[in-house]
């Protein structure tokens, strides 16, 4: 025990380190293949378009580019995004607008100003790690939502039920968290119809909805629906709908840049517990990123991203049709974007034991039991298609296939065992 340990904050010693941090560990080894990271295609990164912008900022405006900038974000990158959203049917205000580092910081400044220790955020069940250790970090609890066997969204009424369970015990929730568009993790997308009831819901129990969407512009497959932000908007507009952005999917992970849109009063507490964090988001990276959106290159841009991740999805659907066991108790999502699926395995296959065998067959994915705040279910796990290559998605679910298949035999001659 070291001298430290008594100094510690209850909300420190609530901290959870993240599992997919600890078990990539592992994976940075040479010849395993990674389906485990959620990590861009580096071939998607426009090198020169953002090498030319930053060029631009150093001859335009490098002195207020190096220097402290404020807190709400440098303005031509607010408007260039007020322009980008538009696009979306959103229509926003610079007092709606916060750019942040990238969506992870919104997620802790939003429980930073709403949670109280044991105050409840209703989120899907599973849901984003990212959102549960940063809940779990201000000595919050979710209470998980589950899906309804259609796949278009949150089972109404389990929630209902749910959120009525909490109040009748005294709990308090503070807001819903979703992923609509392409769910980290299972990659699923909610339905119109299933938006707008659940936005109905919110509106009679006058919920606030945290619309998380960092691969809501990644779609490949089928018609772009419009987000709760903008449901809100047509509807009754009553701003309770706050939406985390990102340029993490969409342009590149090392601008650490994202950005909250939310209500105006909402907007300004973020504004002040971001001061007392870090001033300000990285000044010369929001400068060059507007100097690139200025160009419109990031459309172009968004489409190639689509057209080079339908490509590796479709490559990794077939090869776990070809390669995995045919079995009613083991399928996959198909997403119709963002960056992973989700398998499930027999119940009888913990994805946390197996991960090791998996390693010695040099291959890795993200355990599903980390996307659960209690009672996780350890026959799941997740899979990004998007970083490796083709080659590397056909013999890395081949060597996955084998390890699942290996797990079912296993399963088998214990059976058989015990009846003999």
């Amino acid at each position: 025990m070291s001298e430290l340990d008594a100094l510690y904050s209850m909300n420190a010693n609530n901290m959870k380190a993240s599992i997919i941090r600890e078990l990539l560990k592992l994976v940075d080894q040479p010849g395993i293949i990674s389906f485990a990271g959620g990590l861009p295609d580096p071939a998607t990164f426009p090198v020169e378009d953002l090498r030319a912008a930053a060029d631009r900022v150093f001859a335009r405006r490098s002195a207020q580019a190096l220097q402290y900038g404020t807190t709400e974000g440098d303005r031509e990158l607010v408007d260039q995004l007020i322009a980008f959203e538009a696009r979306q049917g959103i229509a926003l205000k610079r007092d709606r607008v916060l750019i942040v580092s990238a969506s992870q910081q919104a997620l802790d400044l939003i429980n930073k100003i709403l949670l109280d220790p044991e105050d409840v955020v209703l989120a899907g069940r599973p849901t984003y790690l990212g959102a549960i250790q940063s809940v779990q970090s201000y000595r919050g609890r979710i209470v998980g939502v589950p899906y309804d066997a259609d796949e278009e969204g949150f089972d109404m009424a389990r929630l209902a039920e749910l959120h009525e369970e909490v109040l009748k015990s005294g709990g308090k929730v503070k807001y819903v968290y979703v992923i609509p568009d392409f769910q980290n993790p299972d990659g699923i997308c909610w339905s119109l119809a299933r938006r707008k009831e659940f936005l109905a819901y919110c509106y009679e129990k006058g919920l606030l909805i945290v619309e998380d969407a960092p691969y809501r512009e990644i779609r490949f497959m089928g018609e772009s629906l419009p987000s709760l932000y903008q449901l809100d908007q047509e509807a009754e507009d009553r701003g309770i709908v706050v939406g985390f952005k990102t340029f993490s999917k969409i342009l590149a992970p090392g601008t650490r840049l994202g950005w909250v849109i939310g209500p105006s009063p909402l907007i300004s507490r973020l504004v002040v517990a971001k001061q007392a964090v870090d001033l300000c988001s990285n000044v010369f990276a929001q400068a060059m990123v507007a100097e690139y959106l200025k160009t419109g290159a990031i459309y172009d841009h968004i489409a190639e991203t689509r057209k080079l991740y339908r490509g590796k999805r479709d490559r990794m659907v077939a090869a776990l049709e070809k390669s995995m066991p045919r079995r009613p108790d083991l399928r996959w999502t198909e997403p119709e974007g963002g960056l992973f699926l989700w398998v499930t395995l027999p119940e009888f296959i913990d994805t946390e034991r197996m991960f090791l065998r998996a390693i010695d067959k040099r291959v890795a994915y993200v355990i599903g039991s980390s996307f659960y705040f209690e009672d996780p279910a350890r026959n799941v796990m997740r899979l990004n298609f998007s970083y490796p290559s083709p080659e590397q998605i056909d013999e890395g679910v081949a060597r996955l296939a084998d390890c699942v298949g290996e797990e079912i035999e296993a399963a088998e001659r214990c059976r058989l065992g015990e009846a003999v």
